[in-house]
């Protein structure tokens, strides 16, 4: 077949390619090991900076060599989201930090494709696609003749009866996606129908060249033809049935169970779930005062993340209030209101005031204990999604679970003891007990993350703030280091100062999770 390459060969690597991408493919190309970037390739230099999956078909004799290389620049294996895992498939994480980009790594050791969720169909073409294996960006990619043929497999098999009648009505989008008819006249501008027919014609039975063919030919003339498509669809079914994992009832319920869970977004109770680390998840949480960029790291994070990891954000501060912390926070103005303004009508000593002062501040009071509520239901949430597997981003964290110093209360921490100072009452002795008792079972998360800023830096990024209670915060962080956790035990983080620009600290801070969770 066309394009041999030998794996051993050296292939220049794109210029602008992360340094760790471009060091690992040259390194499976000095050791020999045979592989191919085998889909998409249209879409290889997005891969090859972290935008998009890299789907690598690896020969199984060589997947000792290849394991060892990825160890080698730090690669990491993550479990395939729930519903996506399929059968020799194997996910792989990798962080090249002078870049900050993360590369997810498909890896394959036997064709599986097939319809969407389903992936019912093992194609016997790894020989063929490694052995025509030819340089693109510095990657082994297969010829363009094997891409365009399984391409138009892969396009019919996920071919569905509404894209049927979407084509005949010509209503919405095709039924064969735009990336996927532009991936084809991508490959085609690089062969011809001719190549690739002789290439289906050594393929022989494997494959059901004629639909291929005529697949190719539709879509050339009018992509939206869908009696055409449906019939090809049948065809290639038919053709495929001796390499199908399950018959077509079972896959049939595997795909519209999974569709259910994905769609029906009514039912659905929590997000839908990405991959998550073999070994257990992960809690970080991020601390500082104000203007320290908590909640943009906290959203920079979740981003870099996203595709890649199942990882959430939970927010801890006060700002997000649930409808009972927040009708509590109402009914406290009000009656702060009406104590002012009974206040001046019959003074500040009288029973009515004195009666409305005490609503006030047990209204405060129970604010401020519903907040906790608020923030151990959320912190509970967190820790359920780590113990699966998951990243549990917390922005802010209750610095009581790890020292009990009343500065650092300031934090995010249990307010009614400040609020009540020393001339506490029988009722706020009470609610700030509860509201104690609900921070104390708020363990330390896994790691937790200062962001140290100045308060020069923060009261100018922050100039509503009062200077003095910045001050109080900045202090009060400072501190935190030498601060030993309950029980005197020692507790480890990690400080980062927060001055400097976003894109420094940030850089700073992918790289600290990084470390974590590899």
């Amino acid at each position: 077949m066309a394009h041999v390459l030998s794996p051993a060969r050296e292939v220049a690597a794109l210029d602008g390619t992360p340094r760790l991408m471009a060091e690992l493919f040259a390194e499976l190309g000095r050791r020999g090991v045979r592989y191919c970037h085998w889909k998409s390739n249209l879409r290889l230099e997005r891969g090859l900076r972290g935008q998009t999956d890299l789907d690598l078909l690896v020969a199984p004799a060589h997947w000792r060599g290849f394991r060892e290389i990825l160890a080698a620049y730090g690669a990491r294996p993550v479990r395939a989201a729930p519903g996506r895992e399929y059968p020799t498939v194997e996910n792989y994480l990798a962080f090249d930090e002078e870049a900050g980009a993360l590369f997810h790594l498909h890896v394959h050791y036997r064709l599986v494709l097939g319809e969407q969720f389903v992936k019912n169909y093992v194609l016997p073409l790894e020989e063929q696609f490694l052995s025509s294996a030819r340089p693109l960006h510095g990657v082994c990619v297969p010829a363009p003749e094997l891409e365009l043929v399984v391409l138009s497999l892969r396009a019919l098999l996920k071919y569905r009866a509404r894209d049927v009648v979407k084509d005949v009505l010509k209503i919405r989008h095709p039924g064969v996606p735009a990336n996927i008819t532009d991936e084809i006249h991508w490959l085609l501008a690089q062969t011809s129908l001719e190549r690739v027919a002789a290439c289906l014609d050594e393929l022989g039975a494997l494959v059901p060249g004629e639909c291929v063919l005529a697949f190719l030919r539709t879509i050339a003339a009018d992509p939206r033809d869908g009696r055409a498509l449906l019939r090809l669809r049948g065809q290639v079914r038919r053709a495929l049935a001796p390499y199908q994992r399950a018959g077509r009832a079972r896959a049939m319920l595997v795909y519209f169970r999974e569709l259910w869970r994905r769609r029906n977004r009514f039912l659905r109770l929590t997000p839908a779930r990405g991959m998550t680390l073999p070994d257990g998840g992960r809690s970080l949480a991020l601390v500082g005062a104000d203007g320290a960029g908590k909640s943009t790291m906290c959203g920079q994070l979740r981003g870099w993340l996203a595709g890649r990891l199942d990882a959430r954000v939970y927010y801890l501060g006060s700002k997000e209030p649930s409808r009972r912390s927040a009708l509590l926070y109402t009914l406290f103005r009000m009656a702060r209101r009406g104590h002012t303004e009974l206040s001046r009508a019959l003074g500040a000593r009288s029973p009515l005031c004195r009666a409305l002062a005490s609503l006030r501040q047990a209204l405060l009071y129970g604010h401020c204990l519903s907040i906790g509520l608020d923030r151990y239901g959320r912190y509970r949430a967190g820790r359920r999604l780590a113990r699966s597997g998951a990243v549990a981003i917390f922005d802010r964290y209750p610095l009581e679970a790890i020292s009990e110093r009343m500065e650092h209360r300031l934090l995010d921490g249990p307010q009614i003891p400040l609020l009540a100072g020393d001339d506490a009452g029988p009722l706020a002795r009470a609610l700030g007990a509860a509201e104690r008792w609900l921070y104390r079972r708020m363990l330390p998360p896994d790691h937790l993350f200062v962001l140290d800023v100045s308060p020069e830096v923060s009261l100018r990024r922050k100039p509503d703030h009062r200077r003095e209670a910045v001050q109080a915060k900045s202090r009060a962080l400072r501190a935190l280091e030498a601060a030993g956790g309950p029980g005197g035990r020692p507790f480890e983080l990690v400080r980062l100062s927060a001055d400097r620009p976003l894109d420094e600290v940030l850089a700073e801070l992918k790289a600290h999770v990084w470390r974590v969770i590899a």
